[in-house]
């Protein structure tokens, strides 16, 4: 009853290294960001498993699509389970993309060991949390940059891991350390350098690459 529980996040890996100034003056474009949320505990689940975005993740996706600079018009699509079974969603994902001069796919996938969460679940509680115990999740955030004709042009990739501690005394840190606001800075920081680099690298120019 009284267990708390501390989070902390490594360094993004891959982080966009050249200069952060802005590119104007490409021409304006249309773009289709397509979104897939996957989660995996290896050991566990034989695949990926698509899942429900986080809840604030339209607030950062709002944030980091700023870093673009000549985006006229944008539309986005969200992959859900129940696509496979849902043809009016495939034919909709298909049209927005190919209306679009640019389709964006970022897929975020979460994963971790079931057996190393598992044992460390089985020791907290049978030491009634007085032994501090901890788990990784692994972010991977990888995203395409496809033209209207399907071609992919780049992919580029960012990857953290969100390390949570738990323990009887992590109560009283807990505010501080919360798991759900350093999983944001990890969405948020990755989405924001991708998007910076995408724009940066002038990928989103039909003048160039169409």
């Amino acid at each position: 009853m009284f267990s708390g529980c501390i989070s902390f996040r490594s360094n993004i890996e891959g982080i966009y290294t050249s200069s952060a100034e802005k590119n104007y003056g490409q021409t304006p474009v249309s773009v289709c960001f397509y979104f897939s949320h996957l989660e995996q505990e290896k050991g566990y689940d034989a695949v990926p498993k698509i899942v429900y975005p986080l809840h604030s993740f339209q607030d950062i996706f709002s944030e980091s699509i700023k870093e673009f600079t000549n985006i006229k018009s944008f539309v986005t699509f969200t992959e859900n389970a129940e696509d496979i079974n849902e043809v009016s969603r495939r034919h909709k994902r298909d049209s927005l993309r190919s209306v679009s001069d640019y389709t964006i796919h970022v897929s975020i996938k979460k994963e971790n060991s079931f057996g190393k969460r598992f044992l460390a679940d089985l020791l907290s509680y049978t030491s009634l949390t007085c032994i501090p115990v901890g788990y990784t999740w692994d972010y991977i955030v990888t995203t395409d940059v496809y033209n209207s004709s399907g071609k992919l042009l780049k992919s580029y990739k960012r990857t953290s891991a969100l390390n949570t501690w738990s323990h009887a005394v992590f109560l009283f840190a807990y505010p501080f350390y919360a798991s759900h606001g350093v999983t944001e800075e990890i969405y948020f920081e990755s989405l924001r350098d991708i998007f910076k680099q995408i724009d940066g690298e002038g990928i989103l120019n039909k003048q160039t690459t169409n």
